[in-house]
């Protein structure tokens, strides 16, 4: 299996993925765009091809370009005649678009993969001859804001819708983290037939609960949680308007928020415009190991989003036995049935979210009760086992 065009390492529970596949006798290969963990992928035992930028000085490009070139046409010349034929065919004798996409490709054509896994609709999109190069099948991977969001984009709304409807075309297998995935994306050509539903996961033995679970005496202030980027997508300044209407009531709160992103400076505002800094921890990105520690000392999990697939963060927090107070976004209610492991909401609206949190930090039964149901969901539904017998099998069956 050829995983296309992502920065290694990657996102935890791409490589998550990764290692569990290598262990269960998939043979990974990895063409990634930046390569900075050399240690897991010789774990991963996985071919790497490390894929050239473009946006590098006009003379270490072509010497990178003449070097791929004769190296590639001396090791593989059918490739690289195959690969001309393509570039020229497909960039209408645009010679500056030929030039690019030799350049980009070159790396590929010593590849032999039975398939290729694009990880974001947009690897697919940018590496759009790249199965009819390679003469194997693909399967894409819908997440969530790339279908979600960036079609709403008005710059870029043409090209990126076009290129969901090319790729959807071109695939194989479109692999949706959702049914609510897979239903955006059939508004853009994904055909049911073509779909395969294959929800995220997390490693249970990792994200463990706390023996006994963690009780909240009544005067202990209730630790909300939260992990996402600092992006407008994640809406923390709702949850933060939440907070604010706790501490108006006289319930004792700490959020803490893990992670970073281009509006850090709007949230912290946020924060201190509503008077409730003192409330709102920012602790920046944190390891795994750092926020498996963060979530077992937490009370409560918040997901405040407007876009998601299904949150990898709010399955942690389940495993971890914390109830999750999310917004009915994406495919949350596929992974929390409201009342049973959290509580679902709906967007933009803090009131909601202030009701659930109350209701958290009135009744302690309530919460252990809900904690123990999530984890309980993890184990029978979104376990890492479960997940990667999954994806074997979608490969046999896509390589077939």
């Amino acid at each position: 299996m050829l995983m296309v065009a992502v920065d290694w390492p990657p996102e935890t529970f791409i490589l998550r993925l990764a290692e569990g596949l290598a262990a269960s006798g998939v043979r990974v290969q990895l063409a990634v765009n930046r390569y900075r963990g050399r240690a897991t992928a010789t774990k991963l035992r996985a071919e790497v091809t490390q894929v050239p930028a473009w946006d590098v000085g006009r003379l270490a490009r072509a010497w990178k370009l003449v070097w791929l070139f004769t190296s590639r046409l001396a090791r593989h010349p059918a490739g690289v005649i195959r690969l001309v034929r393509l570039a020229r065919r497909s960039r209408l004798h645009n010679q500056l678009a030929v030039v690019r996409t030799l350049y980009r490709y070159l790396p590929f054509v010593s590849l032999r993969p039975d398939v290729v896994h694009f990880q974001w609709n947009s690897s697919a999109i940018e590496y759009d001859l790249l199965t009819e190069l390679l003469d194997c099948k693909a399967i894409v991977s819908c997440r969530g804001a790339q279908v979600q969001v960036a079609p709403h984009n008005e710059r870029r709304r043409n090209a990126i819708v076009d290129g969901l409807e090319r790729s959807f075309e071109q695939a194989a297998t479109v692999h949706c983290v959702s049914e609510a995935i897979a239903r955006e994306a059939g508004t853009f050509g994904l055909a049911p037939d073509k779909t395969a539903i294959i929800r995220p996961a997390v490693d249970p033995a990792f994200f463990t609960c706390p023996e006994p679970l963690m009780v909240r005496k009544p005067s202990d202030p209730l630790r909300v949680i939260t992990i996402g980027s600092l992006s407008w997508r994640k809406n923390h300044e709702t949850a933060i308007v939440a907070v604010q209407k706790l501490v108006k009531g006289g319930v004792p709160v700490e959020f803490r928020i893990i992670g970073d992103g281009p509006e850090r400076q709007w949230v912290e505002y946020c924060a201190d415009d509503l008077d409730v800094a003192q409330h709102v921890h920012f602790l920046g990105k944190a390891s795994a190991d750092c926020c498996r520690a963060a979530l077992q000392d937490a009370h409560v999990f918040v997901l405040s989003s407007l876009s998601e697939g299904i949150s990898n963060a709010a399955l942690e927090a389940m495993a971890c036995g914390l109830p999750v107070v999310t917004t009915d976004c994406g495919g949350m209610r596929e992974a929390i049935r409201d009342g049973v492991e959290g509580f679902v909401v709906p967007m933009r609206d803090p009131d909601a979210i202030a009701v659930a949190l109350v209701r958290v930090a009135s009744d302690e039964g309530l919460r252990q009760r809900i904690g123990q149901a999530a984890r309980q969901r993890i184990v029978e539904a979104f376990s890492i086992e479960r997940q990667i017998r999954a994806f074997q099998a979608l490969y046999e069956a896509t390589a077939a």
